[in-house]
């Protein structure tokens, strides 16, 4: 055993060997440093940007707006060109200039003299300026709402507006020569000018005061082109040839110690802004980007170097324009090329350790915290919270690492096994054979184990390397970790074996259903007692000797799990093909036990700044690791990549939900709130934005049309919801969001729009279609009742022709056999003496066969002869005939012209009449009798009497037991086509109400126009 430390001659040595290999071909477009822990997103022209950016800005409602060739607002996915509105004059008045009012409204300065104007309403709308300059550079508003624009030449350099009024104020103002740079407004609501002179040569710096007359100039050196910006407490920044450096503090108070930040070589004028953390990010104008993550720092440090990015590193072009910081602190530049995103990448690739993509990187973590990564023939040291370092240089690229349990690390390479600890190096033997090998564990009896790709499995103890035997000999081994007891696991497909001393045990996995097992890994949270292995369809959990399972059905990112961690802030961190996601380990737990919970988790993915996922599944051993720090580290085939999760600050701004459009037919409305739709519409295309910029693509939205969808629709990232089939009506669109981290906006954004109905779907012609309908449904009745007083009249007809056959019949046998045996008898009387007892007898037959005959002639003259006259006389006639008494007032009175009745209906009527008086005089015990007439449309006929009332129980029944009256006045009414009602009154008496239909009732019918 060799024990042996590492020069200062080798670790320089070594140093020069990495720095080599970083920049190999492999790293050519590595991310430059200062840039490792920022998402670069970029869009030029090929993804749809418009490209010769020069201004952005950011109003309230979240759109981003960008000043180029036209106005365009970007809400995270589509570049939306806002041209002026037809007729305004003004097409070809490019911006150049663009701010944000205190009132959130957009303000546009313009080229070729076109003055200002704002965005108002969805569209671009002009601000009088009496004479405006030839373009205008820049804006600024004073606390007291004074409006300030800087024209781009020497003449009419400084505007300024209040109220209503434009007036030109450089000389009033006594402003210094030189063109305007930057305008900037200080808390205290002084102006900030920047100047450059004419020749370029130099700047100049001069303020106004809330209440001065006049601009004072500051006495300070500055080149030619300065900018100028104010940090996050207010103090003011100046960026030029010269450099970046705090000219003043936070309350104005003039800083003459601070040290000047070098400026970027070839600068040709250095717009700057600050991040939320008080970094500075500037442009250049021709060499690309810088940023200084602190500024006040001091000089030497590694938070005051400049760090540049540029086309080379991805920027859309070196002729950068103008740097911005939106609402959730990410970093925009404008270029010639399009525009550039910087944010906060959740995941840090790792510049100083190289890929290897042949032959994969191994790692392993020392009990100290420490992590030792193996890339390209060498080790490299990461201590808890440093940098990695190189400290071992390797013979070859085929390493295994694990942990050792007494500190530091085990390197295993054929030839040699080195024992890491900090920068203590041992070397020992290498194992026998020198085979390939797939990875190393030590146990917690302190073997270690080693297996190669022959299958062989061989173990060391103080003694040596020796080689397995047994059922140990022979293993289809793929992969190899240390149990949470210490025991040894061994993947061996389809299953595991645990290996406890030199005893052999094998889990099958074949009941888990989990496809082919992939990785084993131990839990090391808190008290972790859970061996995890992971395959090609879940995940399988074993804890106390007993396996639980999650599946993709229930989760389909489960799948594929090549590492995990678990942390002690309570999060289990699983790395996988398809990303990394992050779990509460109480919840997974609770999937686990239960079938039935749910499992939320956070996704991290190249969205977030991962640059590729896991290792392939061919390069064994540990995968991934925390440090000691809380970072956790894992391999993948760009290299070396850690989070740092105490500095994933989710995104706790809901995102602004907005409506951008409503487009129908060949017509669209921008920024739309209450829309009015042309009669006839059918179909709309809405389209809104939910503007979170962070990581856009995974802004969620929820929609619904109020009286269309029963429920909330589900629309992903779509941004764009269609209607068809719509029809007349007022109609309310909601929309609601969440950001990338699931913070929702449930206030949302709303619009109205209301569909005027076509002729065809007014209600005008909806009621002219009702009185169609009813028009013809009362041609309908009129035709049925018109047949069915034809039929009732023909049936009468009929009756009326049998009763005349019938008194025929009655006349011409009946009564003139009686007539004539009438005479006879008389004759035999008369030739009787008169003492005889037979004569008296026989002469009262013959006057009874008399009476026979004179009452057969009255039937005769009944059956031949209907009832004619005034009806209302025929009921006097029957009131009269029932002989009521004369205490009992009978009165009869008629409505209308009396009409003449059909015959037939005149029979019926009075027999219901009789019949109804009938009642009355026999059972009422009345003193008041009614009868009314009525001639209407139909004939109506009402009986009433203040009597004792009819019983209830026989108006339900519709007749009294053994009694057929009332049957049969409902059956005549019923022929009739009539309706009969009978109804005891609420003082006392009984009522009844007869309605016949006019058509059978009168005999003869009023002529109507038409149909009817």
């Amino acid at each position: 055993m060799i024990r042996y430390f590492l020069n200062l001659a080798g670790r320089l040595s070594l140093l020069l060997s990495v720095s080599l290999l970083a920049s190999s071909d492999v790293l050519a477009q590595a991310t430059p440093p200062g840039f490792a822990s920022y998402k670069h997103v970029r869009a030029a022209a090929d993804d749809g940007a418009p490209d010769g950016l020069l201004r952005i800005a950011q109003t309230p409602d979240g759109y981003l707006w960008l000043a180029g060739d036209a106005l365009y607002r970007f809400d995270g996915a589509t570049f939306e060109r806002i041209d002026w509105p037809a007729g305004s004059g003004k097409r070809h008045a490019s911006p150049s200039a663009l701010m944000v009012s205190r009132r959130g409204e957009l303000w546009v300065g313009l080229r070729d003299t076109g003055g200002v104007a704002i965005y108002r309403k969805g569209a671009l709308r002009a601000i009088p300026m009496p004479d405006p300059p030839r373009g205008l550079a820049a804006f600024a508003e004073t606390p007291d709402g004074t409006i300030w624009a800087s024209s781009m030449g020497l003449d009419k350099r400084l505007q300024r507006l209040r109220g209503s009024r434009w007036d030109q104020v450089d000389d009033t103002l006594k402003l210094p020569p030189g063109y305007v740079m930057d305008l900037v407004v200080a808390q205290s609501g002084r102006l900030w000018v920047a100047l450059s002179a004419e020749d370029g040569d130099s700047g100049a710096l001069a303020f106004l005061d809330p209440s001065a007359a006049r601009f004072q100039k500051v006495d300070v050196q500055l080149s030619g082109r300065p900018k100028i910006a104010l940090d996050r407490s207010g103090a003011l920044w100046v960026s030029d040839s010269i450099g970046t450096r705090m000219l003043f503090d936070s309350i104005g108070t003039r800083v003459k110690s601070r040290a000047v930040i070098p400026p970027v070589p070839g600068i040709m004028r250095a717009s700057i802004v600050f991040d939320r953390n008080g970094g500075i990010w500037g442009t250049t104008g021709a060499t690309g980007i810088f940023h200084i993550a602190d500024p006040l720092a001091g000089r030497g440090s590694s938070g005051s170097l400049v760090h540049r990015f540029g086309a080379a590193n991805g920027l859309t072009s070196d002729t950068t324009y103008a740097p911005f910081v939106d609402r959730e602190g990410n970093v925009w530049i404008t270029t010639e090329g399009g525009i550039d995103q910087f944010r906060r990448a959740a995941a840090e690739q790792s510049a100083a350790i190289p890929a290897d993509p042949a032959n994969g990187l191994a790692m392993a973590r020392s009990s100290e915290g420490s992590i030792y990564i193996a890339a390209r023939g060498a080790v490299f040291q990461i201590p808890p919270n440093g940098i990695p370092t190189p400290i071992l240089k390797l013979r070859t690229n085929q390493v295994s690492m694990c942990s050792a349990r007494n500190g530091g690390v085990w390197v295993i390479e054929p030839g040699k096994t080195v024992r890491l600890d900090k920068e203590r190096i041992r070397i020992l033997s290498g194992y026998p054979g020198g085979g390939a090998k797939i990875a190393c564990a030590e146990d917690g009896a302190g073997i270690l184990w080693l297996g190669l790709a022959t299958g062989a499995l061989l173990w060391r103890d103080q003694a040596g390397w020796h080689r397995a035997e047994g059922s140990l000999a022979d293993l289809k081994l793929w992969d190899m970790t240390t149990g949470p007891s210490g025991d040894l696991v061994l993947i061996t497909p389809p299953d595991i074996a645990i290996v406890r001393g030199r005893h052999l045990s094998t889990i099958k996995l074949a009941p888990m259903a989990i496809g082919t097992p992939w990785a084993a890994m131990s839990g090391n949270g808190p008290a972790a007692k859970d061996l995890f292995i992971s395959g090609s369809s879940g995940l399988v959990r074993m804890r106390d000797n007993q396996l639980h399972r999650l599946d993709e059905k229930r989760f389909p990112w489960i799948t594929w799990i090549r590492t995990l961690q678990q942390t002690s802030d309570g999060k289990t961190w699983l790395f996988s093909r398809t990303g990394v996601y992050r779990v509460a380990t109480t919840d997974l737990d609770r999937a686990f036990d239960d079938p039935r919970a749910p499992l939320p988790y956070t996704k991290f993915d190249a969205l977030d700044g991962l640059a590729s996922t896991v290792q392939q599944g061919g390069f064994a051993g540990p995968q991934s690791a925390v440090a000691g720090d809380g970072k956790i580290w894992f391999l993948n085939r760009q290299g070396t990549a850690f989070f740092d999760p105490a500095k994933l600050q989710p995104n706790s701004l809901p995102p602004p939900v907005t409506i951008r459009s409503l487009a129908s037919s060949d017509r669209t409305w921008r920024d739309p709130v209450d829309v009015v739709l042309a009669a006839g519409t059918r179909t709309v295309d809405i389209v809104y934005a939910g503007l979170s910029f962070t990581v856009p693509q995974r802004v969620q939205f929820l929609y619904r049309l109020d009286g269309v969808d029963d429920a909330w629709v589900d629309a992903g990232s779509r941004r764009t919801a269609s209607y068809s089939n719509l029809g007349p009506g007022r109609y309310k669109f909601r929309v609601i969001a969440r950001n990338s981290d699931g913070v929702w906006n449930r206030t949302g954004a709303t619009l109205t729009f209301e569909i005027k109905p076509t002729f065809l779907q007014s209600w005008l012609f909806k009621l002219l279609c009702a009185a169609a309908l009813l028009a013809l449904m009362w041609l309908a009745y009129s035709l049925r009742l018109r047949t069915v007083a034809d039929r009732i009249h023909l049936r009468m007809d009929e009756r009326t022709e049998e009763r005349e056959r019938i008194a025929r019949e009655l006349h011409d046998t009946l009564l003139q056999s009686v007539q004539s045996l009438t005479l006879r008898f008389q004759l035999a009387a008369d030739d009787l003496p008169g003492d005889m007892p037979a004569r008296a007898s026989l002469i009262n037959a013959i006057d009874t066969a008399d009476k026979v005959i004179a009452e057969g002639r009255d039937r005769v003259r009944e059956l031949r002869s209907q009832q004619k006259g005034d009806l209302e006389q025929i009921i006097c006639d029957v009131v009269a005939r029932l002989d009521f008494d004369p205490a009992v007032v009978v009165s009869i009175a008629s409505t209308g012209a009396a009409r003449t009745l059909d015959p037939a209906t005149l029979e019926e009527v009075t027999r219901i009449a009789s019949e109804a008086l009938f009642n009355i005089r026999r059972h009422a015990y009345a003193s008041e009798v009614t009868v009314e007439i009525g001639y209407g449309a139909d004939l109506e006929m009402r009986f009433a009497d203040n009597g004792r009332g009819i019983d209830a129980d026989v108006v339900k029944a519709g007749r009294k037991a053994g009694h057929y009256g009332l049957l049969g006045m409902t059956e005549r009414a019923r022929r009739l086509r009539g309706k009969l009602a009978i109804q005891r009154r609420s003082d006392r008496g009984t009522e009844v109400l007869l309605t016949v239909p006019g058509k059978i009732a009168y005999r003869t019918r009023t002529t109507r126009r038409g149909p009817f």
